[in-house]
């Protein structure tokens, strides 16, 4: 863990912007030595963008939205301004999202972080279940919080994304996902996290039947706010975040951290991208090869290694 924490210059992370995060995350690809130069200058390249942008919000401010604006930024205007100081001409699609894709994997979770922040989490049940919900399914922050005991099978296994719960001018804001869209699906959850539903749920009716005729029930939500209402996005993120500050981490993003870490580990343990995809809700398969080619293109080396076995000695006798 002591090496995590060196890697992403751990300390106050109020005292780290995203540009010196970026920088050193740089610096820590360079020493490893196993990217390609041609890899690392488009790292670089990449990271100067998004820093000229928001190299100055602090790593535990940094959020959704901030990222959000930037990728409108670049779709409208570009980088930096020119040297004859005209505007910038507009990113294209495709250079925007190798700016979203470096960003993805400067700011995802390591597996140690992971099992960290579990550790951490689990003297309290509710956050144990948000965090194995986010890491088994890859749930965004809307979908997490639109979840209700409606849209969850204790005995089938499974939960449904039918809602969402964004934020608006600090209120909480509850929509149906139309039946059209990929995000509406259904996951599986292994019998560790039917557990913890299970006692989120029993909470959840508890705390109705304490409110009584105030309580909000339609739906009834599995995270509510204060009295039932759907949950502040911004409340679990500083929830999440707060966790992080306990476990010294910093250089993610506490809620969308978790979403980048299921598709990498998915992938690297060797679940197809089609799979990938659906459990992700990516509309093609294609933006998930986009967002997470580096994970396939080291499963793919790996395949290679294994595959060139058969050409030794042993292996062709």
């Amino acid at each position: 863990m002591a090496e995590e924490r060196e890697l992403r210059g751990v300390g106050d992370p109020h005292r780290h912007s995203v540009a010196i995060y970026l920088q050193r995350w740089l610096a820590h690809l360079r020493e490893r030595g196993d990217h390609a130069p041609t890899t690392l200058a488009g790292y670089e390249r990449h990271a100067a963008i998004a820093a000229h942008h928001i190299g100055h919000i602090p790593l535990a401010k940094l959020g959704t939205q901030d990222l959000d604006r930037l990728y409108a930024t670049l779709r409208r205007r570009g980088s930096r301004p020119r040297a004859d100081g005209k505007p910038a001409p507009a990113l294209s699609p495709q250079s925007v999202l190798h700016v979203h894709r470096l960003l993805h994997t400067a700011l995802g979770f390591t597996a140690v972080e992971i099992e960290r922040l579990l550790e951490i989490a689990r003297p309290d049940p509710g956050t144990t279940a948000i965090l194995a919900l986010l890491l088994i399914t890859g749930l965004r922050r809307s979908e997490l919080l639109g979840l209700a005991l409606d849209a969850i099978d204790l005995e089938a296994g499974t939960v449904s994304v039918r809602r969402t719960v964004t934020e608006v001018r600090g209120k909480a804001v509850l929509r149906e996902i139309p039946k059209s869209k990929s995000a509406w699906r259904t996951l599986s959850i292994p019998l560790e996290v039917v557990a913890l539903l299970r006692a989120q749920k029993a909470k959840v009716l508890e705390l109705a039947l304490q409110w009584g005729a105030e309580y909000s029930r339609e739906p009834m939500f599995l995270f509510p706010g204060l009295a039932g209402v759907p949950m502040r996005p911004m409340a679990v993120t500083e929830r999440l975040r707060q966790l992080c500050r306990r476990a010294r981490i910093t250089g993610v993003q506490p809620v969308h951290g978790w979403r980048h870490a299921t598709a990498s580990l998915l992938i690297a343990g060797g679940t197809d991208v089609k799979t990938t995809q659906a459990r992700l809700g990516h509309s093609t398969p294609t933006i998930t090869l986009r967002l997470y080619t580096d994970v396939v293109d080291e499963r793919d080396r790996a395949a290679g290694e294994r595959l060139a076995g058969y050409l030794t000695p042993k292996n062709k006798q």
